[in-house]
């Protein structure tokens, strides 16, 4: 079998992913593999996740990365990224399948809405040590297949900021969750995982969650149909088109040039970011200083984005008025069409988006090397 086939691992090291990356990287399919987890091990993470004395003080992606090369040597190439999820550029999650080993609801949404824009199909895994329960369920992207966010009603939404840690409560105390539970999850996401890989269709278990009772030995499989209510819109996948030339050598002028040779009109043309918001404009606060500062930069959308004074250091200061959701070609100086991308904050695998009055196109910045 030809080892070909990309794996990305969201939460990598946790009491799931730990047990799940050498699952995957015994696949004979397997040829690369991408481990996202911002984490570091903690001498408490010994009673619940597959690791050794020596790996405390260690990330997480660096251990697990270590694992795969003691396993399989050469034969998989591993991209491993120590940072959360939704600060990696979503070209990077384009893959193959995508395995979510997450403990946060904001995190997994990401991860839905991320798989369904590119395409990509999702597994996504939990346990819950109080029931002795793990689960996996499966979402393959399409305009009438069932989301994660399909299943969600207004409690979800309210609640999507909370944590549930794999060795304890959303709050209180740890309760100690066992390797054990996050072992059978990772074994079921692992089946799930090799049937998606290997063809095996008929047998995946597509829109649907199966979900084990350790404590009575009983298992469950749900459906979750396609709810046409959903707040996740729309439910079609986009049409992609990925770049040869990298955010430092893909000029701005030469990305807008693209879009109009892909049919994009150049009435409005202009570049977004999803979840990135533009920086127009910045202002020193010294009083020695208190010019604007021209930024045209896309940065994190929620972050404090920091920016030192070219000219005194000092760090400037963004209004509000000064924050825009895309940038228009038609205001960007022409000094500026010859600077690569990555001067505006497009990175190694940013997905951008490129609007006109008569349409939309989609790139994937990176090539290669993402």
């Amino acid at each position: 079998m030809v080892s070909d086939k990309h794996v990305v691992i969201v939460g990598a090291g946790g009491n799931i992913g730990s047990h799940l990356v050498p699952h995957v990287a015994r696949m004979a399919s397997v040829g690369r593999m991408t481990l996202v987890d911002p984490d570091v091990y903690e001498r408490r993470n010994l009673a619940s996740q597959d690791i050794w004395l020596t790996d405390v003080g260690a990330r997480k992606v660096e251990v697990q990365a270590r694992r795969i090369r003691q396993l399989a040597g050469d034969d998989i190439d591993i991209v491993d990224l120590d940072r959360r999820v939704e600060d990696v550029p979503a070209g990077r999650l384009q893959a193959d399948v995508i395995l979510a080993c997450l403990d946060s609801r904001a995190s997994r949404q990401h991860v839905n809405q991320t798989a369904w824009r590119l395409g990509v199909p999702w597994i996504d895994s939990g346990v819950a040590p109080d029931g002795w329960l793990a689960r996996v369920n499966v979402y393959v992207p399409a305009l009438d297949t069932g989301c994660l966010e399909c299943a969600w009603d207004d409690r979800d939404y309210t609640a999507i900021e909370q944590v549930y840690p794999c060795a304890g409560q959303p709050s209180g105390p740890p309760t100690d969750g066992p390797s054990s539970l996050g072992a059978l999850a990772a074994a079921l996401q692992a089946i799930e995982c090799r049937k998606l890989l290997e063809g095996d269709l008929a047998r995946l278990v597509t829109g649907r969650q199966i979900l084990v009772d350790a404590a009575s030995h009983r298992h469950y499989v749900t459906a979750f149909p396609r709810r046409t209510s959903c707040r996740m819109w729309p439910h079609t996948p986009l049409e992609i088109a990925r770049l040869d030339s990298g955010p430092d050598r893909l000029t701005l002028g030469a990305l807008f040039e693209r879009a109009r040779a892909d049919g994009l009109s150049p009435e409005g043309l202009a570049l977004e970011i999803e979840g990135r918001r533009l920086t127009t404009v910045a202002t020193c606060p010294s009083p020695s200083c208190g010019r604007p500062l021209n930024l045209w930069r896309f940065g994190r959308q929620g972050a404090a984005s920091v920016h030192r004074c070219p000219r005194c250091g000092g760090q400037v200061a963004v209004r509000g008025f000064d924050l825009a959701e895309r940038l228009l070609a038609e205001v960007v100086p022409d000094r500026l069409l010859g600077r690569p991308v990555r001067r505006f904050g497009v990175r190694d695998g940013e997905l951008c988006s490129l609007g006109a009055a008569n349409g939309r196109r989609h790139y994937v910045v990176g090539g290669d090397q993402v």
